[in-house]
């Protein structure tokens, strides 16, 4: 039998990274004066990463023998390396407190870096816990899994949504400039949900597009034009299904494009048409796996009557609105009825913005009316300026000019003097300069703006649990601070992940390493095979050095609303004396936030619930066992496996102080 003792060795990795005896490697990370050095060991790099063995081969030793590096790509931080070096070392990784667009900069670091393992880990990590992030990001990293290699996770990620839901990409403005591994990828697709003469059509418009020289009359098209069409398209034209397509596609879709095809396959298709039982030399792809089932009613997206956001703003809004924790990415469930345009009904003295943000809105307004504006702004002409002039002769009249800051003035008025009439900016420049002088310019009055404190609205905190719900963590904080009414929204407590036993192992021993001397925790476990959620709260410091039992009046065990319980169960300690069992020498059989949960996780990963004195109500249904006979007489009615554990320290919210 061979035992592994990858912890110590994890430990003592990682303290010689925070003491860096007999270092040979200086790696600077920035630029100065921010700069960082990180002083590392050659032998463990190269070990760990093909890229720092390449890397070390090439650099010689300075005088000092130290060998020198300077990362040559920018994009790798010093957060970033940091947390790439910890893993080196001692092969951990947190990433619960990491915004999700930081872990992604971290799969891109560690694939240049050659850390194939933690890569993979990365993505995996981001497709189970960042998906709404993902998609909201599409178009961005479904390019780059294209452009940069070993993303694999990342890309069937968005090829299992594109096969789904094909006009997430076919109709989306980054369509045409998809790559074209993206695109072949997408087509050799069997369960492709969409008719093959659409592909067709997506297929060509994305190649036309490719080559801008191309006729926009196709009568003027020459066999010039349908080779370089041709030559484009020789990576995508294989996948398409062409013995899939109906009479009609070949007619309308195929037949002006014929030049594109070999010669012999579009022989084929034309006799497959005519003589179905022919016998044919070309390649017979299988038709896609189209799902022939009733598709639910397709909700019509109703036309969004706004000039500031667009239908992905509303459908990110209405997610909101119903606290949906994935995006909504179509069929709207709500109507957005326009009640109030600045621009077609004034802007009222109690609109409650100020004035500067006002004229920006208008500008912005103004130039998405004229799209032949250029977006450049240095190189806009006086016909420019006067052709916004034109599209807001109906909005300038009500801008509170002269409610402006003079910063204001400067920053958002000067750049567009000229869409204004000379003597009303001479008034605006006079006014700033000489307040007492007369200006014969109408001054509308400031607005009611009202002087009133908001307040400060408390952002939640993303949820490090792959097993509880942020509504879970909502019930469990009003349990902590024994309301009556439960918290519904701003929860005064952040969950901080201490112990994941799929990340960190189910070795009762480790859990009491890490949680030693740390107070006010829960712990979480997923029963196997039915779903239920059952834990428990400890106020008290974990304590790995003595077996003893404590007391305590505010340890709660419970179960968790699932979709096999209507509602949770809470269970108050009763008998204080012996609400929490603190037996770490004992933890190779057992384990437990109180005496109501405990079981062995190391070996079997199984644990049972008791119905004692100890706490008020059962959390579990079985019959009574007695504490005196538990460990000779378990009844099965009480085992059950454990799928996940976790344990929280429960820390009140900073940012509500």
């Amino acid at each position: 039998m061979t035992t592994k003792f990858f912890d110590r060795l994890s430990n003592d990795l990682t303290r010689l990274l925070e003491n860096p005896t007999d270092y040979n490697v200086a790696i600077e990370i920035g630029e100065a004066p921010n700069n960082q050095i990180f002083k590392v060991h050659s032998y463990i790099l190269q070990s760990r990463s093909p890229y720092f063995e390449k890397k070390f081969n090439e650099t010689p030793f300075n005088d000092d023998h130290i060998k020198v590096l300077t990362m040559p790509n920018p994009n790798i931080s010093i957060k970033i390396f940091n947390v790439i070096i910890k893993y080196i070392y001692g092969g951990i990784i947190s990433l619960e407190k990491l915004e999700n667009s930081t872990i992604f900069d971290l799969v891109i670091a560690s694939n240049e870096l050659e850390l194939d393992e933690l890569v993979k880990h990365l993505q995996t990590y981001l497709v189970n816990n960042g998906a709404p992030w993902l998609r909201l990001k599409f178009a961005q990293i479904y390019r780059t899994s294209y452009q940069v290699k070993n993303l694999e996770i990342i890309r069937d990620f968005y090829n299992d949504i594109i096969a789904k839901h094909p006009n997430t990409i076919f109709e989306s403005e980054n369509f045409l400039s998809l790559p074209e591994g993206a695109l072949i990828s997408i087509l050799k697709q069997d369960d492709l949900q969409l008719e093959e003469g659409k592909i067709w059509e997506y297929v060509i418009k994305w190649g036309k597009a490719k080559n801008s020289t191309l006729p926009t009359n196709f009568d003027k098209w020459t066999s010039d034009n349908f080779l370089t069409l041709k030559e484009t398209l020789k990576g995508c034209l294989p996948h398409i299904r062409y013995f899939s397509l109906s009479n009609e596609d070949v007619i309308e879709r195929i037949f002006p494009y014929q030049q594109i095809l070999e010669p012999k396959l579009f022989l084929d298709i034309n006799s497959k048409i005519m003589t179905p039982n022919k016998q044919i030399s070309s390649i017979i792809l299988p038709p896609r796996n189209i799902l022939n089932i009733q598709l639910p009613i397709r909700n019509t997206p109703i036309p969004l009557p706004s000039n500031i956001i667009t239908n992905e703003h509303a459908l990110e809004i209405s997610s909101w609105i119903d606290k949906k924790e994935t995006l909504y990415v179509e069929n709207n469930p709500y109507e957005f009825e326009l009640l109030v345009r600045g621009s077609r009904d004034g802007f009222d003295d109690d609109l409650q913005l100020e004035e500067g943000k006002i004229w920006e809105y208008v500008i912005k307004w103004g130039k998405a009316k004229n799209s032949t504006l250029p977006t450049n702004f240095d190189k806009w002409t006086s016909d420019n300026f006067l052709t916004l002039k034109e599209t807001l002769k109906g909005c300038l009249p009500h801008i509170r000019y002269f409610s402006l800051s003079n910063e204001d003035v400067i920053e958002r008025i000067f750049p567009y003097q000229q869409i204004l009439e000379p003597k009303l900016f001479l008034d605006i420049n006079s006014k700033i300069m000489t307040p007492n002088k007369q200006i014969s310019s109408i001054i509308l009055p400031p607005r009611n703006i009202l002087n009133i404190q908001l307040p400060i609205r408390n952002t939640p905190i993303p949820l490090p649990s792959n097993i509880i719900t942020n509504e879970h963590a909502l019930e469990i904080s009003s349990w902590i601070d024994k309301k009556e009414t439960l918290y519904v929204e701003n929860n005064p407590y952040e969950f901080e992940l201490l112990v994941r036993g799929s990340r960190d192992g189910f070795d009762v021993k480790t859990i009491y390493n890490i949680c030693d001397k740390i107070a006010n925790t829960v712990i979480i476990l997923k029963v196997k095979g039915t779903g239920e959620i059952l834990g428990g709260y400890n106020p008290l410091e974990w304590d790995n050095n003595n077996d003893q039992l404590k007391y305590t009046q505010d340890s709660f065990i419970f179960s968790l609303k699932t979709t096999n319980l209507k509602n949770s169960i809470l269970s108050r300690a009763k008998n204080l004396g012996y609400a929490i069992y603190n037996y770490p020498k004992n933890s190779d059989f057992s384990f437990n936030v109180a005496l109501c949960l405990i079981g062995n996780l190391k070996t079997e990963k199984r644990c049972y619930c008791m119905v004692t004195s100890e706490y008020s109500k059962p959390i579990r249904s079985g019959k009574f066992i007695s504490p005196e006979v538990y460990l000779s007489n378990i009844s099965h009615k009480f085992l059950f496996s454990v799928e996940e554990c976790e344990v929280f320290k429960i820390l009140p919210r900073n940012d509500l102080k």
